[in-house]
């Protein structure tokens, strides 16, 4: 999103991520009551808080998965596991330790699975399973998409971009996969995307502040 698009667009986005002129009851609990949730103080927010470079070094802004992420984006991923409460999770490039202690806590009996191209992801049939991608090589794009639109026609997916408004690869997933849909809902403030792949939600897109 350019900056011009960014401020004419931004009363708009606060309202819609304030539930105005958001008529999904769903989109409307997953903005309000998770995605923008200020108020409750989680088990784990101070430990996740901890871990993230940013709140334990001024300027650390090494771009590779989770290392750069900061304490708001890393506690909202936390909630967003914790609502989702999926049984597997793939990631697309490791997050390390930032990511590791986010799924840990919300979702400790997830199985986490790395991901590449070479890798073929054994996912039972009717599992929503949640793909956090935090990073991805070019000639890793097609087979990514690949992975998630299939994950998505055999029962439902929640993929999670981060980076979108920095590494182009990512960037290129998020529009593919979401220019594609013909269910689910996307949900996205230009730097980070969600998208539930569901058939039982119309498609629908909702451009927020996170």
């Amino acid at each position: 999103m350019n900056l011009i698009k960014k401020i004419t667009s931004y009363p708009a986005r606060w309202r819609r991520s304030r539930g105005f002129g958001v008529h999904s009851p769903f989109a409307y609990n997953f903005i309000t009551k998770v995605l923008r949730e200020k108020d409750a103080a989680y088990y784990a927010y101070a430990e996740i808080a901890a871990f993230c470079p940013r709140a334990r070094r001024a300027g650390f802004n090494e771009i590779f998965a989770g290392k750069d992420m900061s304490v708001p984006e890393a506690q909202m991923l936390f909630r967003v596991l914790c609502y989702f409460n999926p049984s597997e999770i793939i990631e697309i490039g490791h997050g390390h330790e930032v990511t590791n202690i986010i799924i840990n806590r919300s979702v400790p009996k997830a199985v986490v699975k790395t991901w590449h191209a070479t890798r073929d992801m054994k996912v039972p049939h009717g599992c929503e399973p949640v793909v956090l991608l935090n990073q991805i090589i070019p000639d890793e794009c097609g087979a990514a998409v690949e992975m998630i639109e299939n994950l998505r026609a055999n029962g439902g997916v929640v993929l999670i971009v981060r980076h979108i408004n920095i590494l182009p690869n990512n960037r290129d997933v998020w529009q593919k996969i979401t220019s594609k849909a013909t269910t689910g809902m996307s949900f996205t403030d230009g730097y980070m995307g969600i998208y539930v792949g569901r058939d039982s939600l119309p498609r629908q897109e909702y451009d927020i502040i996170l």
